[in-house]
């Protein structure tokens, strides 16, 4: 995030979660919204089984997490981030394995 317009961050994180409070922390930025919205836009895209598996794979504890991509966030769609040159959105949540 270091390199990169806060306000644009946070303008692509409220198109997924419109409710978002969050604060910077370190080189991160990091707050607490209500996932109803991610869910919505999922389940329209038809990727919510996938972002469901990859939060499956990547349990840590009582927590997970999955990497999204910034400029399909910015046009207010869920993209999983494979990779991307321009960065990620690092989205943690709590889950536990189905």
């Amino acid at each position: 995030m270091a390199t990169e317009s806060e306000e644009k961050l946070m303008s692509a994180l409220k198109n997924i979660f419109p409710d978002i409070s969050a604060e910077k922390k370190d080189s991160a930025l990091e707050g607490h919204a209500n996932l109803s919205r991610f869910k919505e836009l999922a389940e329209k895209e038809q990727i919510l089984a996938a972002v469901e598996s990859i939060l499956d794979d990547n349990v840590d504890g009582d927590s997970s997490h999955i990497d999204l991509n910034k400029i399909a966030a910015l046009a207010g769609r869920i993209g999983i981030d494979e990779g991307s040159p321009i960065g990620k959105i690092r989205l943690s949540v709590p889950w536990k394995k189905a």
